[in-house]
């Protein structure tokens, strides 16, 4: 196993943290693989028990393992593998964590948007939501319009801080727009879910169709509904994937 290397601005735990991400990543630990025990991970990193634990209870929280009582922890995704061409543990870890503050954050938003909006702001919703269906008309990716669409929401909330503190995900948003997009144009090419981009668009014009009618609680659900969405699209990648095959569609940046 390897040793930690220690990284000023990441506590113990998040250091652990990363490095088994990084072994799921990576397909060392593949989906049913045990992960080392509580002290073999101690000794093999010179941390204590509580740092171990810590490490491994951000993983769940992720879904990412699934710990069994007496029997330990095993991996419940590998397919995670498929985005090392993409990102590096680090960022992955960073795109999780961001999609935990996404949740938070823009399920209120998009409530706060129904009831707040203006005829302008609306206008500015649908305009993101039509450039994303021409984008894909064409068979390209649509960060940037999705990109839009999301701080269009948070806009239409009337309060900066919403749309500050989804700026400050800005990061994490495209990254996963950028993974989740390609992977599900790869779905369509290869007929596996052909109907994988309408799915995506039906989610977002469900928001859309909420704010614009105020109906608040129906935009929070639609919103949460998409953004747990996203979170399963991202983990749960085709694990049958061929390398390289995400990079041709037109359009793909990072």
């Amino acid at each position: 196993m390897k040793k930690l290397r220690p990284k000023k601005t990441l506590k113990l735990a998040e250091q652990l943290h990363e490095q088994l991400l990084d072994w799921i990543i990576s397909g060392t630990l593949k989906e049913g693989d045990k992960i080392p025990s509580e002290s073999e991970l101690c000794k093999s990193f010179s941390v204590s028990r509580p740092i171990v634990r810590e490490a491994l209870r951000k993983l769940q929280l992720e879904e990412l393992v699934k710990t069994k009582k007496g029997i330990g922890t095993f991996v419940l995704h590998s397919s995670l593998g498929n985005l090392k061409p993409f990102a590096s543990a680090n960022d992955i870890a960073a795109i999780l964590q961001s999609h935990e503050a996404r949740m938070a954050l823009e399920t209120e938003a998009s409530a706060l948007a129904a009831i707040r909006r203006t005829t302008v702001q609306l206008k500015f919703i649908k305009d993101a939501f039509q450039n994303m269906q021409n984008d894909f008309n064409e068979s390209n990716l649509s960060v940037p319009s999705d990109f839009e669409f999301h701080i269009g929401i948070a806009r239409a909330t009337n309060n900066e801080i919403f749309v500050t503190l989804l700026e400050n995900l800005h990061f994490g948003l495209r990254k996963i727009m950028t993974i989740t997009q390609s992977f599900s144009w790869e779905n369509v090419r290869n007929q596996k879910q052909p109907d994988r981009i309408q799915q995506v668009l039906k989610e977002h014009q469900n928001i859309l169709n909420a704010i614009e009618v105020q109906d608040p609680e129906a935009a929070r659900i639609a919103m949460r509904y998409h953004i747990s969405k996203v979170k399963q699209r991202l983990i749960n990648i085709q694990s049958d994937k061929t390398r390289g095959d995400g990079l041709k569609i037109k359009g793909h940046s990072n």
